[in-house]
């Protein structure tokens, strides 16, 4: 089976979609798609002829300045002669182009990668994603929750400066909270004083990973019906099924190992 390509930019940020320069490429269209992306190379390939043999060397010349070095590390084949140049010719080129899918980065800094591994790839994008969108509505209820509830909130990062003190400025708090990957915060009502942790980017439905019983109130209305979601959509479970006294003899023996 032939192997497709996808060749893209990959994106900075997941917000944003990676640019995708073409799929379904094969090896060879792969590399000549990269090494030609906004024309910094030049590319063909040279024959040296030894007689029972044949060197094919990938030549590339730089367009531009930030084009690098690579013309220095050759992609190259050698192919013994058999009387179909042709035949020989686009074997090596096979050749060399598994040679630039191997080793990519010193040729430019974009991505080529078979078709199936970037399927994976949006998919684990997509996941992210809505692990984020769940963290976020989370986070947004649990936040404003706790300020109707007439608490302030002060953010404590272990050993570091709070980002604030005794904040009810809800947009604030919120724009500082979707830069970490987990923040912790005591939040203050009176002579009442509660503590949660809020870890980003795990499952969604787990986002508070920890809190005072003080906060039960506020925190498992909000998360329970995305616990009970994550619990349902994992019921399935496997049963060892005994047919006759033997098989529980089996197993016993089994465990004795």
């Amino acid at each position: 089976m032939n192997v497709t390509h996808t060749a893209y930019i990959p994106a900075d940020d997941l917000d944003e979609d990676d640019l995708v320069i073409a799929r379904r490429l094969s090896p060879v269209e792969a590399m000549k798609i990269a090494l030609g992306y906004q024309d910094r190379w030049s590319t063909h390939l040279i024959e040296d002829n030894f007689g029972s043999f044949v060197l094919y060397t990938w030549a590339m010349h730089p367009h531009t300045k930030d084009a690098g070095r690579a013309w220095t590390l050759p992609l190259q084949a050698t192919f013994a002669r058999g009387g179909q140049p042709e035949l020989e010719r686009l074997a090596a080129l096979d050749m060399i182009a598994a040679q630039f899918l191997r080793r990519q980065t010193p040729y430019w800094t974009r991505r080529v990668v078979a078709d199936t591994e970037y399927d994976s790839r949006l998919e684990r994008v997509a996941q992210k994603r809505a692990v984020r969108r769940i963290d976020r509505e989370i986070a947004t209820k649990v936040v404003d929750a706790l300020i109707t509830d007439g608490y302030s909130i002060t953010c404590d990062l272990q050993d570091l400066e709070p980002e604030f003190v005794r904040s009810t400025d809800r947009d604030g708090i919120l724009e500082y909270m979707w830069q970490m990957e987990w923040v912790e915060m005591n939040v203050h009502k009176e002579n009442l004083r509660g503590w949660l942790r809020l870890i980003f980017g795990e499952n969604g439905f787990d986002l508070v990973q920890d809190y005072t019983v003080d906060l039960e109130h506020i925190v498992e209305p909000i998360c329970e019906p995305y616990w009970r979601t994550a619990n349902e959509a994992d019921l399935g479970f496997r049963a060892l099924t005994l047919e006759t006294p033997e098989d529980a003899l089996k197993i016993e023996g089994m465990m004795k190992w």
